[in-house]
């Protein structure tokens, strides 16, 4: 565990998490077009780290990977919807049985059983306040604020003045059209009418004389709504953002590069409040990365895929350098989730397809996928050029299979392995290979 210097009392904490937010849509993170001024300035009193990347592209499985530490497949809640079983444990009941008060305002996804550990809950009609009358004043406390935004459906009003289309960046692995302009106009919109509650929420933390003990953290559950992200295991699908602010205590300013999984998180938390990891979590706190410390950079983070509104099983590995996808349903074409099937965006895509030339909107609507994507992020950002066959890559594509592999076998993945793990006869002589 790493010491918090000159901790007299114990911290709170206050989790702040987006609802499909990419990490480029924010001014902090380079989008100038972007309304956030409450976030940019938490980034600029604190520490923005530029890669985090979720454990799946997907809501609820990701939000109980981010409270226990685990992947979802060791806990069973790879399904979206699905409720965490009550008998996996979180980091608020390893908080709750130090003596800290437990509160959460809106979605967390995690079922019946999770709210009834809750000390507070929140709708959306709760003022933030309530949380802060009612809390037990001799208790440090959890507040976990799940935003409903930017998720969709979207509609005009949310947010004035609205974002106007022609100024929106449109991301490059979308088409420049007026239909998608429109749809991420409205996107930004949501995302601003997010921030501003983020600033509601910052207010109380210094007018209840909390900010100096208190531990922000915010970052977003998977990528934004578009296609080619949210759903995906390409880099708009589970590269979100990630900001950390204790006055004090973290640089003001600071920017991190270092791979960060949301997996990460529980951990973190608990070696902040002093607390031992719990035995399951397969995260590792990085504390030392908040207080300037020393801390042993990781190699990979991985992240799955499984059933959405369709099945889609995807597992991947992304090194600094690298990405290798497994799509161990192949003959499945791309099938974006509900949610985006009726947004402007896709319909319009849909509409325009057989135009559509440039090689990232052919892909989309391929019939099937190769069992293996392998690519070069640095090289190549959009991950368009599949380097699987290519003889100068092999041995990048053996190692990170090995460690795909391995990783699947260590956190008990349901899905067979492609490679045995490198200590067991039984799995090696799997009749399954990549």
């Amino acid at each position: 565990m790493t010491a918090m210097a000159g901790q007299n009392r114990p911290l709170n904490f206050v989790f702040l998490i987006s609802d499909d937010h990419t990490a480029a849509d924010l001014g902090a993170y380079g989008n100038q077009a972007v309304t956030s001024p409450n976030l940019d300035r938490l980034a600029r009193e604190g520490m923005r780290f530029e890669r985090c990347f979720v454990t799946s592209p997907q809501c609820s499985p990701n939000r109980s990977a981010i409270l226990t530490g685990a992947t979802a497949h060791t806990i069973g809640t790879s399904r979206l919807h699905v409720p965490l079983p009550p008998w996996e444990p979180t980091v608020l009941d390893a908080l709750a049985g130090h003596g800290y008060h437990t509160g959460l305002y809106r979605k967390h996804h995690m079922g019946a059983d999770f709210q009834r550990k809750l000390g507070f809950y929140g709708d959306a009609r709760t003022s933030f306040r309530a949380f802060f009358e009612k809390r037990p004043k001799d208790k440090p406390f959890w507040l976990q604020i799940g935003f409903t935004d930017p998720h969709r459906p979207y509609r005009p009003g949310a947010f004035e003045p609205p974002h106007d289309p022609a100024r929106v960046i449109v991301p490059k692995w979308l088409p420049d059209w007026p239909e998608v302009r429109q749809d991420l106009a409205h996107y930004y919109d949501f995302i601003a009418r997010m921030d501003a509650e983020v600033g509601q929420l910052m207010d109380l933390l210094h007018t209840q004389g909390l900010a100096e003990n208190t531990m922000v953290i915010f970052t977003g559950d998977n990528g934004m709504p578009f296609p080619r992200a949210k759903g995906t295991l390409y880099e708009a699908g589970i590269h979100v953002p990630l900001i950390a602010w204790m006055p004090g205590r973290i640089a003001a300013g600071a920017v991190q590069r270092e791979m960060i999984s949301h997996a990460d998180l529980a951990p973190t938390w608990l070696d902040a409040a002093g607390l031992a990891p719990g035995p399951k979590m397969q995260g590792r706190s990085f504390l030392p990365l908040l207080l300037g410390q020393t801390y042993q950079s990781r190699k990979e983070v991985f992240s799955e895929r499984n059933w959405h509104d369709t099945f889609d099983p995807m597992r991947a590995l992304r090194t600094e350098s690298h990405k290798l996808i497994f799509n161990a349903a192949p003959h499945f074409p791309y099938r974006p989730p509900s949610d985006l099937e009726g947004s402007p965006t896709w319909q319009a895509m849909l509409e325009k397809r057989r135009s559509a030339t440039p090689l990232h909107l052919r892909q989309l609507f391929s019939p099937s996928r190769p069992v293996l994507q392998l690519f070069d992020i640095a090289a190549d950002p959009l991950e368009l050029h599949n380097l699987v066959e290519s003889p100068e890559h092999r041995e990048i594509r053996q190692d990170l299979e090995r460690r795909l592999s391995d990783w699947m076998n260590a956190t008990y993945d349901f899905l067979p392995p492609g490679l045995g793990a490198a200590n067991d006869p039984l799995a090696r002589s799997w009749p399954f290979t990549l």
